[in-house]
This record gives structure tokens, sequence and C-alpha cells, in this order.
């Protein structure tokens, strides 16, 4: 089975091309210009795979939370080809694949993505249990859902910014030293876990955003001013 995964989220794009014969991965920090980077790159990888995008038997994006841009980009991509080739796509929230990446530690793991604004997109995975849905929060908000926990591994590409905010924490607080870690295997795993349970996304699935953009908070704004006299 031929599987192509794409993780846009952050400024850094991931790819991963799985197939019979080897797997390659990329990590590549353009500073967030997919749209130019994306496309160019997933045709490179099957072309030294042997492979056309045709022969692709699943592909594979995260679905946010992230920057809103690069999940758009990377969903709309994926959605071409799946739609160009008949193939099938399945979205994987961002959290879950960051977590399962450091899946062999002993402890709760916190994934955590700059959400700009002073606060970070994360969650909590005890045990392969998620502890809380995806929040757009403050290290206070993690510290009070950790209580209890003795260790902790915080991972992603802010882990060492939003780290020294989780406070207060009695527990063990470890940081990942990896800023861009591999979770193309994670979400190949994890892409073809629910693929085989639910099928392919439906083609009008988007991202997931648990913030409105700033254009959605300017139009809210403006409408209860009007609203309001």
């Amino acid at each position: 089975m031929n599987i192509l995964t794409v993780d846009t989220s952050t400024e850094a794009m991931r790819l991963y091309l799985s197939t019979e014969e080897a797997t390659e991965s990329r990590i590549l920090n353009f500073g967030g210009m997919h749209s130019e980077h994306l496309v160019p790159e997933m045709l490179s990888m099957c072309k030294e795979a042997g492979l056309a995008l045709k022969d692709l038997s699943l592909l594979v994006c995260t679905s946010g939370p992230g920057s809103f841009t690069g999940l758009r980009i990377g969903m709309s991509a994926l959605k071409g080809i799946a739609l160009a080739g008949s193939i099938p796509l399945v979205s994987i929230p961002t959290m879950e694949a960051i977590a399962d990446a450091v899946s062999f530690f002993p402890g709760a793991v916190v994934p955590v993505i700059d959400a700009r604004k002073k606060r970070y997109y994360s969650t909590i995975i005890n045990e392969g249990k998620r502890l809380c849905p995806d929040l757009d929060c403050a290290g206070s908000e993690i510290a009070e859902l950790l209580k209890g926990i003795p260790l902790t591994l915080v991972t992603g590409p802010d882990a060492e910014a939003f780290a020294p905010t989780i406070t207060p924490y009695e527990g063990r607080l470890v940081v990942d030293a990896v800023r861009y870690r591999d979770i193309g295997p994670s979400l190949a795993k994890l892409g073809m876990k629910k693929f085989q349970e639910k099928g392919a996304d439906d083609i009008g699935t988007g991202p997931v955003y648990i913030r409105k953009s700033d254009a959605e908070i300017a139009l809210q704004k403006k409408m209860e001013a009007e609203a309001n006299g």
C-alpha cells in the first residue's frame, strides 16, 4: 500500500511516503510558504519512489488545530489529488499525531503549537486517552488539568516556550528537545486505522479550527456594535 501523509499545520512542512519497498520522510521549513512548495515536494517524493500520484492508495493530512492558512493549503492539495485519482483521504487531529510520535513516553503527553496572542493550541493525552479536547489555552489551564499526574512530557514545535508557563505543577515536567519531530509514521498509522474503521472523509470535510479567525472576530464585533446601535 502506498500512503502519502502531509502536515502543514505549522511553518514547517512534514511529508512522509510509505510504499511496499521503502519509506521517506521530509521535514522542510520554508517559513510557512506551503503553497509554493507542497505540490513540487509531493511530486518529487513520488518520482523518486517510482510512483505517479495516481499510484497512491491512501492520503492522510492533519486536520488541526494549527495555522489557518497552512491547514487549508494541505487539505486542499490532497483533496485535489483524491478527486482526480479516486484516492481515499482521511484527516487526523494534529495534536493526536504529535502525541503519537512520542507514545513511548511513560507519562502524560502535552502536544503544543503556538496559537499567537500569548495562547497555545494544546491537549493532554495520558495512557493513550485524551483528558480534554483540543484547547486554545494558557499554561495555567493545562497545569490545572494535570493535577495528580506525576510525570508529563511537553512536545511539539513550541514545547520550550510553553513549558515554563505550565504552573503551578507539582509533578516532573520534561521538555522534548526535538522541535519538529517526524510525525509521518504516526499519521500513516492513525490514518490507516481511521480508514479501516470509518472509511474516507467526506469530500466536504474541512480543517478543524478551535479559534475564530481575525476576520470572523472583526465581523462579530461589527455585528454586535450594529445590534447595540
